[in-house]
């Protein structure tokens, strides 16, 4: 895909299709993480409710940037394809 632009032709990025599934997938793993050093800690998510909004900021927040930046899913599925 080219565009034209003022300065000349650019070339535009190819839309990620999977740029959900990644992000979901780096959540998952660091909201994992978080709940685990939470317990270490034995942060009680009843009595403090910020423990429990710091383990979905972190987690799910931080996590869903992590899993867009280095998870690839589409490299997984086209390893297992070509076995």
């Amino acid at each position: 895909m080219v565009q034209e632009s003022f300065f000349g032709r650019t070339k535009l990025k190819r839309i990620n299709k999977f740029f959900f599934i990644n992000g979901f997938i780096g959540s998952l793993i660091f909201y994992y993480f978080v709940r685990k050093i939470q317990t270490y800690y034995e942060v009680d998510i009843s009595i403090d409710g910020y423990g429990l909004a710091g383990a979905v900021w972190y987690g799910i927040g931080l996590g869903f940037v992590f899993g867009i930046k280095f998870i690839r899913v589409q490299e997984i599925i086209r390893y297992f394809k070509k076995k």
